[in-house]
């Protein structure tokens, strides 16, 4: 293992840019709202995926198939890749994400 790399990353040491290593996040979907009244904190290099499945279990919802995460940002309404990390997504801070079925349509 290089000096360069280590368990937090590539020139990432346990305290640089600390805060910009999590985004707290919030889901709503038809069912509720994961977790159910605050933020949960997550490492920002996390995949979307990986909370989405939690809040799709805690809030027993059986089937996502067709199921697309938005987020509201200044710019507007964005969907985002849930197999990316928040950060992939250009996603920081406080995070909402919208999850439900795609409204559908054309484009």
């Amino acid at each position: 293992m290089s000096s360069e790399h280590n368990e937090y990353g590539p020139d990432h040491g346990p305290d640089h840019g600390h805060e910009e290593q999590f985004v707290e996040v919030s889901i709503s979907t038809t069912a509720g709202f994961y977790p159910a009244d605050e933020f949960d904190r997550i490492p920002a290099n996390q995949k979307v995926e990986v909370q989405l499945r939690k809040a799709q279990n805690k809030l027993n919802i059986r089937d996502t198939a067709g199921w697309i995460a938005t987020v509201t940002l200044d710019s507007g309404k964005r969907q985002i890749d849930v197999t990316r990390t928040y950060r992939e997504n250009g996603l920081s801070g406080k995070v909402e994400i919208d999850w439900g079925p795609s409204e559908g349509g054309g484009g």
